[in-house]
């Protein structure tokens, strides 16, 4: 009887547990990544994450993140290079407010970036691609970046077959102040 009890009980916890638990995550090293950290990943994947110096990168899960800082010149030039990504969908989302900080996973450590490279593999919380069959796994590239005076939106030269997409901070400011003057 109490083994069941037990046995019930630890079951319970595992059904009403928060599924980020049991997420698993690491710190990328410094360096250079190549194709054989993940050979499932679209071919000049490696080389864009490579194309100038990260200042982090972590995983979790099946995403990949990586940080970069730069100017509106060598985003423009990263952006060129993210362009000729194939089997996957490419799109940039605008954000803007506060600079983004990261850091080593569960570390205090925080380093300002200017634009991330999220490398999200298809069900793990990316969009499908209608592009790709049921069975492949594929991947989805997304670019973030948070304008500032060195990342103007003026200045920005996204290819025009990528998607661009807002990250709705303006929209949630102005749904925020209307609610507050009615």
């Amino acid at each position: 009887m109490r083994l069941a009890l037990l046995c019930a009980l630890a079951l319970s916890f595992f059904i009403v547990s928060a599924t980020e638990v049991f997420a698993v995550g690491g710190d990328h090293q410094p360096g250079k990544i190549t194709q054989e950290y993940n050979k499932e990943w679209p071919a000049a994947l490696p080389d864009l994450i490579n194309s100038m110096d990260r200042v982090g990168g972590h995983w979790v899960n099946q995403g990949d993140f990586f940080y970069y800082r730069g100017n509106a010149g060598e985003l423009n030039k990263f952006l060129a290079g993210y362009g000729k990504l194939t089997n996957t969908p490419l799109s940039v989302v605008i954000h803007t407010g506060t600079k983004a900080l990261t850091g080593p996973l569960g570390g205090e450590q925080k380093t300002p970036y200017d634009w991330q490279v999220e490398v999200m593999r298809r069900g793990w919380g990316a969009p499908l691609d209608p592009r790709l069959s049921e069975k492949e796994p594929g991947y989805v590239v997304t670019i973030h970046l948070w304008l500032s005076d060195s990342l103007p939106l003026e200045r920005l030269e996204i290819p025009k077959h990528v998607e661009v997409r807002s990250a709705g901070d303006i929209e949630r400011f102005i749904t925020t102040h209307r609610d507050r003057i009615r």
